[in-house]
């Protein structure tokens, strides 16, 4: 997955506060108050040992996420929960590092037409990183990107998500109304002083998304009704490393020029 800028990052969107989604006023007062206040009794307010977990959840049809898990490079759970088709991973990748981490992995592969709207909820070491996948037939991997202290960061190399994103592609399934979500999730994203844990679980949260205790391991993806294990062919890694070693020797050829 590409490295957010380390500096202090500028607003996508102007801060805020707001009442959740259904309208009632946040216990802590304040959408970051609730959000610490749910990670204390979680378990999840510490900083606790640097991890990396994250899904997928897709609004199309779960065929088309099951074709695209065999194409892969790492084994994947594909799920149908709540209208959605949820995408978590089950094994490491076999391509080569830096890209036999399933987590980064997932988190920075394109989805295709017919698995869009889609959106990526991960926690990768010490940030919450959401990526979004709208339903337009040229559609943008657009990446949001939260570290402690500086909140949400400039991404330079890549398309940034708003909050509104977030919400929009949340919304499409089942016509759910999120009233007062794209307010709250503004304040969650500029506050630094959360962790990235409860960042995650404060944007399932607004958004009503499934699969939060799959991502915080309180329930196998395996174990949900229905839920298939794809392990893709490794023809399909080989191909990968020999595109990233042609890449390779194209950049020193360019670079000897």
């Amino acid at each position: 997955m590409p490295r957010a800028a380390s500096r202090r990052g500028r607003a996508v969107d102007g801060g805020s506060s707001a009442p959740p989604p259904d309208g009632r006023a946040a216990p802590g007062g304040t959408p970051a108050q609730d959000a610490r206040s749910a990670g204390e009794r979680s378990g999840t307010a510490g900083a606790g040992p640097v991890t990396s977990r994250g899904l997928l959840l897709s609004a199309g049809r779960t065929e088309w996420a099951l074709a695209w898990a065999k194409r892969g490079l790492a084994p994947l759970v594909v799920a149908a929960v709540e209208g959605w088709t949820l995408v978590v991973p089950a094994g490491a990748p076999m391509a080569r590092p830096p890209y036999d981490d399933p987590v980064r992995t997932l988190a920075g592969r394109p989805v295709g037409m017919g698995m869009r709207p889609a959106i990526g909820l991960f926690q990768v070491g010490r940030q919450a990183v959401v990526t979004v996948h709208d339903g337009r037939w040229r559609a943008v991997h657009r990446w949001a990107i939260w570290t402690r202290h500086d909140a949400l960061v400039d991404t330079p190399d890549l398309t940034p998500a708003r909050t509104a994103d977030m919400v929009a592609v949340a919304g499409s399934v089942g016509g759910a109304q999120l009233v007062g979500a794209e307010p709250a999730l503004r304040q969650i994203w500029h506050d630094g002083s959360l962790q990235p844990a409860q960042v995650v679980e404060a944007t399932f949260r607004l958004l009503g998304l499934p699969g939060h205790d799959v991502l915080t391991g309180e329930r196998r993806g395996a174990d949900l009704p229905g839920a298939r294990t794809i392990h893709p062919h490794p023809r399909h890694a080989r191909a990968f490393d020999r595109l990233l070693e042609e890449q390779a020797r194209d950049r020193e050829d360019q670079e000897s020029r």
